[in-house]
């Protein structure tokens, strides 16, 4: 009789593609599954899966863990929240390639438009590399906890070659080449494809916008055209009002490869917005052009104090960065109120913040008298005092020395308009910007929150099809072959889960950043275990003390277009 490395036994389990449920067993040997259903013989391993449900790990395809994973080898928290893959180097943001000279300027960028910690950064990444190839050696070499597919960035190359002026203008033909030729050696490296923004609120150090939004549609059109000579991949794209689903539709055919359109989150003030924009990248598929969108199963939510209030940074008025002190006498005079308040008034559709005080609730208090006002929204406090809520919001604030943390609910809440948005074919489930926005929230466990608020609380999925969207789907779409589903040859990245209690937490504060730096996190309430590549990585309450068994999955660059289509 066979005796196998591993053996998950009794397990409902759940293949990722769909299929029926089915009560049985799993075998894995050398990292791969050899045997799902009725196994016979024994494992050297076995573990008694008591009717919980196995099912492949959740695929994160819209992470920022590229410094991470240079000083943090386990990407908490993902493991811990049942992912088991990520895709890095979206949004164009990275740190590969990194000559020295440009090393100050990427990690700049990056502290800004992803809020992250200089100081965490600074005392974390580890340079030991430069080219792109050379990048992705060293985060195999750390041995990552999970499995890490990379695109290459492209505001990392504007700042490369064209430094400073990145953020300033369009690049010349002989700085495009130079462009075309890093995105060819990333390519040519492992990576799966290329990732951008033109979104109007990312900005930089020094509140200039990030180096692809000065990039022309001509410059898209030929990284489109160095993708298609080294076999296609994906290209993703943080999108502003400039990037429109047809043009994403002509840079697949040109690139033989598959787009994606980020994020598709739901406005209230422009209902219409991510529905048409879904319905538009269905139209592309029905043309043949491979285009898909990211969305997002959460709500948006941060949490802020006003001393760095991102959510609010793009409403006209707003005070820029500065010491407490201006910023107190900023929030108290009358004339910077009233024109806030005006802009408030007129809804944008690029504006993060549009005046929805009741989505806006006190999270922590510093003044003990203010404690009854934790868990209370801003409207509620306001109508109760008969005030004006920005004034109720600001006096609150300033009370406390701007010391106050406020969570936003900002986008995605109306759930009947998410639902549909969830529902429909060729929507990927993502944006949980794990790695990122580090002080502001923690969305990494959308997989779980999916499957426990989704699935089991308001029934909108049977169990079988929310896990092929987690898992199948976006291996699919971005050709991770071998991975998202639990069948005989594949990789045994897989979860165990109650689904009676599988869900997420509330945000708790850490301090464990590189310089100290502080961060949310949440955990996974029902959540067994996390196996990567055959070896657990986590058993519910702990990181497991094991060799990371993740790997930098380099797509090949023989092989044909990507299977998105």
């Amino acid at each position: 009789m066979a005796v196998h490395e591993l053996i998950i036994r009794n397990a409902r389990i759940h293949d990722g593609l769909g299929g029926h449920e089915r009560l049985g067993d799993m075998a894995v040997d050398g990292g791969r599954i050899v045997a799902v259903g009725e196994v016979p013989g024994s494992g050297r391993t076995e573990i008694d899966a008591q009717g919980q449900v196995l099912m492949p790990g959740v695929i994160d395809i819209h992470t920022h863990y590229d410094a991470q994973l240079t000083w943090d080898p386990t990407a908490s928290p993902s493991p811990s929240l049942g992912v088991t893959t990520v895709v890095i180097g979206n949004c164009g943001f990275g740190i590969a390639p990194a000559p020295p000279d440009a090393r100050d300027t990427l990690l700049a960028n990056l502290s800004v438009v992803e809020a992250m910690s200089l100081d965490s950064l600074h005392a974390g990444v580890d340079w030991s590399f430069e080219s792109f190839g050379e990048y992705l050696d060293l985060i195999d070499a750390k041995r990552p906890f999970p499995n890490v597919a990379a695109l290459a960035s492209h505001s990392v190359m504007r700042t490369v070659v064209m430094g400073a002026d990145g953020s300033e203008r369009a690049a010349t033909p002989d700085e495009l080449q130079e462009m075309q030729n890093l995105l060819a050696d990333a390519m040519r490296s492992g990576a799966i494809g290329f990732g951008s923004s033109t979104f109007e609120n990312h900005f930089g150090a020094g509140n200039k916008p990030v180096p692809s939004r000065l990039a022309e549609k001509e410059e898209f059109r030929a990284f489109a055209r160095t993708m298609g000579e080294a076999g296609g991949g994906i290209m993703m794209a943080t999108c502003g009002d400039r990037m429109d689903i047809p043009f994403l539709g002509e840079l697949s055919d040109i690139s033989g490869g598959t787009t994606i359109y980020a994020p598709m989150l739901h406005f209230s003030n422009q209902p219409d917005r991510a529905i048409g924009i879904a319905r538009a990248c269905a139209e592309q598929r029905d043309r043949g052009r491979s285009v898909f969108a990211q969305c997002s199963c959460q709500p948006l939510s941060m949490d802020f104090t006003l001393a760095s209030a991102y959510p609010m940074l793009t409403i006209d008025g707003w005070p820029e960065s500065a010491p407490i002190r201006d910023l107190m006498a900023a929030f108290a005079d009358p004339d910077r109120r009233r024109k806030i308040r005006d802009a408030l008034k007129v809804p944008s559709g690029t504006r993060i913040f549009n005046g929805h005080w009741s989505r806006v609730e006190v999270t922590i208090t510093r003044d003990p008298a203010n404690t009854p006002l934790e868990g209370r929204t801003i409207a509620e406090i306001a109508a109760e005092r008969g005030e004006d809520p920005l004034d109720t919001f600001f006096d609150l604030a300033l009370s406390e020395g701007l010391e106050t943390t406020f969570t936003a609910k900002l986008l995605n809440v109306e759930e009947d308009a998410v639902g549909e948005l969830l529902s429909m074919e060729g929507n990927l489930v993502s944006l949980s910007d794990a790695g990122a926005h580090h002080t502001f929230f923690c969305d990494a466990g959308f997989g779980m929150h999916f499957l426990g608020h989704w699935v089991r609380d308001l029934a909108v999925f049977d169990l079988a099809s929310a896990i092929v969207k987690l898992t199948s789907e976006p291996a699919r779409v971005y050709g991770l072959t071998g991975r998202g589903s639990l069948v005989p040859g594949n990789a045994a990245d897989f979860i165990l889960m109650d689904p009676d209690r599988i869900g997420i937490s509330k945000t708790h504060r850490l301090k464990d950043l590189p310089a100290g730096g502080e961060r949310l996190v949440r955990s996974a309430p029902g959540l067994i275990g996390t196996w990567v590549n055959g070896i657990q990585v986590f058993d519910g309450e702990n990181y497991c003390d094991v060799t990371g068994p993740g790997t930098v999955i380099r797509r090949d660059a023989s092989q044909s277009k990507t299977s998105g289509r």
